[in-house]
């Protein structure tokens, strides 16, 4: 009885201690730039670690994407030296090397773009470098304009649009700090170009696409959060259109939370490299990103609804400054919410109504096992107190 009683105990603590982990995730102010700058710290510690080669490992991306990612998110609290050193950390040619030799655009669209955009940030924050940030952004954008899908491979051979998204982003935004504009009209011609790869049903960009343009995945969720994230800068005017089509194409409620599919609904294509395991057809890393797209477009409802669920999901850990999620099994992802909580809100665009999470009914689920145990052990404590009074009355009787 006594063991039956402290597992009891033990479970109310529990359900307790979880349901009070729901309560303060959901109903805490969204995240701050001092949150981001806690992660930041962390991730500088693994990057000088070994966490880069063990996300490479687990993801073709996983040892750039730590460093760039962690570099981007520095950015935005201003951290200058974490920017410099994640650029040249993700530059070493260890990391470039995984990318193959492309003649179109030497190292390719996804790893010149990417970095293209941390470079444009270096110089924001330093105003150093701004030649060279504009003979990179001319670069880029030749191999963009000159390409007859819009889309320059990223692998010998790969073609996927989100890349040339990004990388048109980025050369948008270093003409920006440049104080060089881009050319409309240069901007438009690629927009019309690779609108060759949009899917006629949803209006969204394929996934992927062969070397003359024909679609070889359509629209899935993992991209197009990247897409969303980016669309503002290449196409102001139509970017809400986009996230209309993206949110009501790919953004549900599952198990009471929301999140991003990686294909629409009806599709039940398991989950790949790009999108990692899907539970009930939603992928956790399209879900992140997301965070980030909707900061961009506005959507502030969304973006704090993920954030607050990164929050619970995680099951964040601070300590002496350095916050990380996961119990720090996956800097990665680390680096990818860290990167979306700092992207910049964007004007909000037309009133796209999302599912929102049913937080409470995941903190009443949690919480009903310590009220069922705790009242079982009420129910046996007063059992006892009773039996005790018993015999202690039948022992009197008898003397």
């Amino acid at each position: 009885m006594r063991l039956r009683r402290t597992l009891a105990a033990l479970l109310v603590l529990l359900s307790v201690a979880a349901t009070a982990h729901v309560a303060q995730a959901f109903l805490q102010p969204v995240s701050s730039p001092e949150r981001v700058s806690a992660q930041v710290r962390w991730l500088n510690e693994q990057r000088a670690g070994d966490a880069p080669e063990r996300m490479q490992r687990l993801f073709p991306e996983g040892a750039f994407f730590t460093h760039l990612l962690t570099g981007l998110a520095a950015a935005s609290t201003g951290d200058a030296d974490t920017v410099a050193s994640a650029l040249a950390d993700s530059g070493a040619e260890a990391i470039r090397r995984e990318f193959g030799e492309i003649p179109a655009l030497d190292g390719g669209t996804f790893y010149r773009g990417w970095r293209l955009l941390l470079l444009a940030e270096r110089v924001r924050l330093t105003g150093d470098g701004r030649e060279a940030l504009l003979a990179e952004a001319q670069t880029v954008q030749r191999a963009l304009l000159s390409s007859p899908t819009g889309v320059p491979p990223s692998y010998p051979d790969g073609y996927w649009p989100c890349d040339a998204v990004v990388a048109m982003a980025a050369v948008v935004r270093a003409h920006r700090v440049a104080g060089v504009p881009m050319e409309e009209q240069r901007l438009s011609h690629w927009r019309t170009t690779i609108g060759i790869a949009r899917d006629p049903g949803t209006g969204l960009l394929a996934h992927r696409i062969g070397p003359a343009g024909e679609v070889r995945e359509g629209p899935r969720g993992s991209s197009q959060a990247i897409i969303q994230a980016f669309w503002p800068d290449v196409d102001a005017e139509g970017a809400g259109a986009q996230w209309q089509r993206f949110a009501t194409t790919f953004v549900v409620r599952e198990a009471g939370l929301v999140g991003v599919r990686e294909y629409p609904a009806g599709d039940g294509t398991a989950g790949d490299v790009d999108s990692g395991p899907l539970l009930f057809g939603v992928s956790a890393s399209a879900s992140a990103v997301t965070l980030a797209a909707a900061r961009r477009n506005g959507a502030v409802e969304l973006a704090a609804d993920l954030d607050h669920q990164a929050e619970y999901l995680g099951i964040p850990l601070e300590w002496a400054g350095r916050r990380r999620f996961a119990f720090g099994l996956l800097p990665v992802g680390d680096a990818f919410v860290a990167w979306a909580r700092g992207v910049p809100v964007g004007d909000a665009g037309p009133g796209i109504k999302t599912p929102r999470p049913l937080w409470w009914a995941h903190a009443a689920v949690l919480l009903l096992p310590g009220l069922l145990a705790g009242t079982w052990l009420a129910a046996s404590r007063r059992r006892s107190g009773r039996n005790t009074r018993q015999q202690v009355s039948g022992g009197g009787i008898g003397s």
